[in-house]
């Protein structure tokens, strides 16, 4: 993966294979959470985002649990809160998981000919996207959707799990997709910061 700063923005090329993988991720969080969504996600991301409705407890799957945790102690309160809101915050990190995935233009073929949205491929198979900063903070939730998923699924709970599960044959190859998951979003937000601070100096001073 490289990252090129861009007036505006961000370029980040993709190797086929980083693209693929992370197509794959979020399409599979897509399917996760289309999975515990109780409706049809409204077309119009605004009322989908507001919609009302949820189960009365916590989700059996750790995956989910761990991306829809309780959001008070006491049974009650978390039952009512979840039964308000878990059908928006389905909505909005599914809709979330959708942009990257469309973002990315990747079908089952590979990269589409024309590119999608802002996405576009290479000649070397690379795929390119531009990242703006209204459109970091969706990357941002869905890469940190994926890390707290997968985290969930191998049991990776405190800092010392990681060494652990590093050294397992059955989950060191999720380890180090989850420790680049963590290396894309920390150089997104670094250089996203770093060039609009940039910006910011360059401006010139408010009479």
């Amino acid at each position: 993966m490289k990252l090129m700063p861009q007036p505006g923005g961000i370029r980040v090329v993709f190797e086929r294979e980083e693209a693929a993988m992370l197509d794959q991720l979020a399409s599979q969080l897509a399917q996760l959470l289309d999975s515990h969504s109780s409706g049809a996600l409204d077309p119009d991301p605004f009322f989908a985002s507001l919609e009302v409705g949820g189960s009365d407890t916590l989700p059996v799957d750790p995956a989910l649990a761990r991306l829809f945790p309780n959001a008070y102690e006491g049974d009650s309160e978390s039952s009512e809160f979840r039964r308000v809101t878990e059908q928006g915050l389905i909505n909005r990190k599914l809709q979330d998981a959708l942009f990257v995935t469309s973002e990315l233009g990747l079908g089952p073929e590979g990269p589409t000919p024309d590119g999608v949205a802002a996405s576009d491929a290479s000649p070397d198979g690379a795929v390119i996207v531009e990242i703006s900063p209204e459109t970091l903070p969706t990357w941002v939730r869905t890469l940190t959707a994926l890390r707290l998923a997968i985290a969930a699924r191998i049991g990776l709970d405190e800092h010392d799990d990681r060494e652990v599960l590093l050294h397992r044959e059955e989950t060191r190859g999720t380890v180090l997709v989850f420790d680049w998951l963590a290396a894309v979003l920390e150089s997104l937000i670094t250089v996203m910061h770093s060039e609009h601070a940039s910006g910011e100096a360059d401006e010139p001073p408010a009479n």
